[in-house]
């Protein structure tokens, strides 16, 4: 039998356009397109709400955080 994922907290999902709006006064803001590629990169469970994809803001930050190390520790 298979074990089920765990859901993200409803308090925790955010849309795409709240995600960029939330990074954009940190010193590593995000686009749309960016936002989209961490999705997928970092396979990112994405659910519905009143027809918006929304992800976990946690998940998110985790693979931001991610991104900007690898990218730091290539430069």
């Amino acid at each position: 039998m298979a074990t089920p994922l765990p859901a993200a907290d409803a308090a925790d999902l955010v849309t795409i356009k709240e995600i960029v709006a939330l990074l954009r006064p940190t010193p590593y803001p995000v686009s749309d397109s960016k936002v989209r590629r961490l999705i997928e990169r970092y396979s990112i469970p994405v659910s519905r709400r009143r027809g918006k994809c929304c992800v976990s803001f946690t998940d998110i930050l985790e693979a931001h955080r991610d991104e900007a190390d690898r990218l730091h520790a290539s430069s």
